[in-house]
C-alpha cells in the first residue's frame, strides 16, 4: 500500500512545531554564552512537547510537566539531604508513586516526577546544583510550553467548532469513498475516526460554544452520521454480495443527513 500524503493538519502542527522551535532556540541564543547548554534543549522541548494535535492536549500535557517536575524536584531534593548513595533514586521512586497517588496526580505527572529523580540523582552535576537545577530546568521548560501554546493560538487556530466541522467533513469523505468502491479505510480506520470525531465532540460540548450541539437539527445530523457510519463499516467487513444493502442503507442516512445540514 502506498504511503499516504500527509494531511492539512499534519503539515499545519508540523510547521507550528518548526516555527516555535525556531524561537525557542532564538531566546537561548540571546541569553548569552553563559548559559548552560542543557537549558537550550529544556526550553525547545518544551515549545514541541506543548503542540500536541489539539490544544487540550497541549495543555494537559505541560500542566502534567510542570507539576511532575516540580513535585519530582521537591521530594528528590529533600531526600538528597538524607541519602547520599544510589539506593536515594529507589527511595525517591517509591516515595514518589506513593506520595503522588495519595494526592490523585495523574500517571503522567508522576512520570515527569520520577524523571526528576533520575536526572537529579543519577547525574553529579545535576545532584550538585540540587533545587537550583529544579528551578532552572522548570524556568527553561515553562518558557517553552508558554511560547508553544502562544504560536498555537496566534498562527492557525481553529476554534473546538471549526475542529468538530472538519472532523466531520473528514469523516464524511470516509464514508463516501466507502460507497464509491474499494477504500483504503478499513472498518478498524473507519472506527478510529468515528472515535477521534466524537472526542472533539466532547470538547465542544464542555465548551462554551456546547450549547450549539444542543439543538434538535444538530442532534439528529450527529445521529444520521453514526448511523451511515454504522453501515459503512458494514460494507467493509461485509461479503462483496451483500455490499449493496449496507449500500443502500449508507445513502439513505447520508441523504439525511445532507437534508438536515441544508436546513435553516
Amino acid at each position: 500500500m502506498p504511503p499516504r500524503s500527509p494531511s492539512p493538519h499534519q503539515i499545519r502542527n508540523a510547521l507550528q512545531v518548526g516555527f516555535a522551535g525556531f524561537l525557542a532556540a532564538g531566546i537561548h541564543a540571546a541569553a548569552g554564552p553563559d548559559v548552560n547548554a542543557i537549558d537550550g534543549f529544556y526550553v525547545v522541548y518544551g515549545a514541541a512537547r506543548s503542540l500536541l494535535p489539539t490544544p487540550e492536549a497541549s495543555r494537559a500535557a505541560a500542566w502534567a510537566r510542570i507539576v511532575g517536575t516540580m513535585f519530582g524536584g521537591a521530594v528528590v531534593v529533600l531526600l538528597t539531604q538524607a541519602l547520599h548513595n544510589w539506593l536515594a533514586i529507589g527511595v525517591g521512586y517509591v516515595l514518589i508513586q506513593l506520595m503522588g497517588r495519595r494526592l490523585g496526580l495523574s500517571p503522567a505527572t508522576l512520570l515527569n516526577a520520577v524523571i526528576m529523580t533520575v536526572l537529579i540523582l543519577a547525574v553529579p552535576a545535576h545532584e550538585r546544583m540540587g533545587g537550583w537545577y529544579v528551578v532552572d530546568r522548570t524556568g527553561w521548560h515553562l518558557i517553552g510550553l508558554v511560547l508553544g501554546m502562544a504560536v498555537e493560538r496566534l498562527f492557525w487556530f481553529r476554534s473546538p467548532l471549526q475542529r468538530l466541522e472538519e472532523s466531520e467533513r473528514g469523516l464524511l469523505g470516509r464514508i463516501e469513498a466507502q460507497m464509491a468502491g474499494p477504500s483504503h479505510d478499513g472498518a478498524e480506520e473507519l472506527i478510529s475516526a468515528y472515535g477521534a470525531h466524537c472526542a472533539v465532540r466532547s470538547t465542544v460540548l464542555r465548551s462554551p460554544q456546547g450549547q450549539r450541539l444542543a439543538s434538535e437539527g444538530l442532534q439528529q445530523r450527529h445521529e444520521a452520521l453514526e448511523q451511515a457510519l454504522r453501515y459503512a463499516v458494514a460494507m467493509a467487513r461485509a461479503p462483496a454480495v451483500l455490499r449493496s444493502i449496507d449500500a443502500d442503507a449508507c445513502r439513505e442516512a447520508l441523504l439525511r443527513l445532507r437534508t438536515l445540514a441544508a436546513a435553516p
